[in-house]
């Protein structure tokens, strides 16, 4: 199998240490039996974000084909208008798709968040799924559903009002911070945006690509029980998660 990988990532220099680790692991567990290429998309960052993945992707590039960029675009992170943001956001998606390989070349391919702890053999799971998307479920540090925005079960549903999947789920979209596609749609063109192209309303980038698989006939939206998780963020995660560790539940 050919595989792609994409990470974007903008001002997450703290987490960007576990994300390299997981993605080494995951390297471990698919380089045995696929190819697989990666693609490191960067803009704006003033963190460090920018200077940590370009060490990064040079030692990564040791072990797979793997083309880095780091630009400045001026833009606003994650504040003003919601319709500026998911534009933003699905811009460095297409970006980071268009500077990989000729896409006709892969079988899959994963989109990875930098900001989420896996376990690499869940990934394994979601790529040998029949699906056209296939994701696990993401939740915070208190064990809540986290990617509500863009999970839906329905078309007529704005956010995931469904609680903790317990089986495999058949979903309107989807994306939870580790999401597989079947490559076909997008090297015929599918790309990410900020505008439903069924509602003509601003949407999450992530529903986007999943109503743009289902207009083009790749309709099969799966998201498996495999939880992925968000680090605590706020002050009162924060103190949940060291409760849980401190009693021996946490990661």
């Amino acid at each position: 199998m050919k595989i792609l990988i994409c990470t974007i990532s903008r001002n997450n220099a703290k987490r960007l240490k576990r994300w390299n680790r997981q993605l080494n692991s995951l390297l471990d567990n698919l380089l045995e039996n696929n190819s697989v290429e990666l693609s490191i998309y960067e803009n704006d960052s003033t963190d460090g974000t920018d200077r940590i993945l370009s060490q990064y992707a040079a030692e990564l590039a040791k072990r797979c084909t793997t083309t880095f960029t780091s630009t400045k675009l001026g833009t606003e992170h994650l504040i003003g208008k919601e319709g500026a943001r998911v534009k933003n956001i699905a811009a460095a998606r297409n970006n980071c798709l268009e500077q990989a390989s000729d896409l006709s070349i892969f079988d899959k391919i994963i989109f990875v968040e930098t900001d989420v702890m896996y376990n690499p053999s869940d990934v394994t799971t979601m790529l040998h799924h029949s699906g056209d998307i296939v994701s696990g479920f993401t939740t915070n540090a208190m064990g809540e559903f986290y990617d509500a925005w863009a999970t839906r079960k329905t078309s007529e549903e704005t956010w995931w009002n469904h609680g903790i999947p317990q089986q495999e789920t058949p979903v309107w979209s989807t994306f939870n911070g580790v999401c597989v596609y079947d490559s076909k749609p997008f090297s015929e063109g599918a790309r990410f945006a900020g505008i439903n192209p069924r509602t003509n309303e601003i949407d999450c980038d992530t529903t986007v690509i999943c109503e743009v698989f289902r207009s083009m006939g790749s309709s099969e939206i799966i998201m498996l029980p495999i939880n992925v998780r968000h680090p605590p963020n706020t002050f009162k995660e924060r103190l949940y998660y060291l409760k849980q560790r401190l009693l021996g539940r946490g990661a």
